[in-house]
């Protein structure tokens, strides 16, 4: 999805974009498919600190209509902290993610300090419907962890790759 242009999809095979529609998938970033649910999830645009889960269109649909979607219904990071910086989230297979979020540790201002002492919050987590229909956020686990000090733009976008 692109600002003000729509959302769009690339066919691998012809080598062509299809346009879909002027409306904008539901997600912050980057989507990921996931066949155990038939469905794209990423995080929400709509709903901060959310998991955002979208039905599947085929690129075979040209111009059509927005897909449903729902977020799911746990809150899996606290965005409206003071101290909040970034999320990122990094798709595992069979349904399981894993979130990178950076915060400030306590008393540190990263709008006055070059150099702000940091926590990086991992998460992992399975995304599942429940037999009611409702999408949730299972399986929880987190840590917390101290980061070396940082320069502020090195710790704006925390970055994870799942091989």
């Amino acid at each position: 999805s692109v600002e003000d242009r729509g959302t769009f999809s690339f066919d691998t095979g012809r080598l062509t974009w299809t346009r879909h529609g002027s409306w904008l998938l539901p997600f912050h970033g980057e989507a990921y498919f996931v066949r155990e649910l038939d469905a794209w999830v990423g995080l929400c645009s709509h709903q901060k600190g959310y998991i955002a889960v979208c039905n599947v269109i085929s690129p075979d649909d040209g111009l059509c209509e927005c897909p449903t979607w729902t977020t799911v219904k746990d809150r899996v990071y606290n965005n409206r902290w003071k101290r909040y910086l970034a999320a990122s989230l990094t798709y595992m297979g069979d349904a399981e993610f894993c979130l990178l979020e950076t915060i400030t540790r306590k008393g540190y201002d990263i709008f006055t300090e070059s150099r702000t002492r940091m926590l990086l919050r991992l998460a992992t987590f399975r995304v599942e419907r429940q037999h009611s229909g409702e999408v949730r956020a299972v399986d929880m686990r987190t840590m917390l962890y101290k980061c070396p000090h940082w320069e502020m733009e090195c710790s704006r976008s925390p970055t994870a790759f799942w091989i």
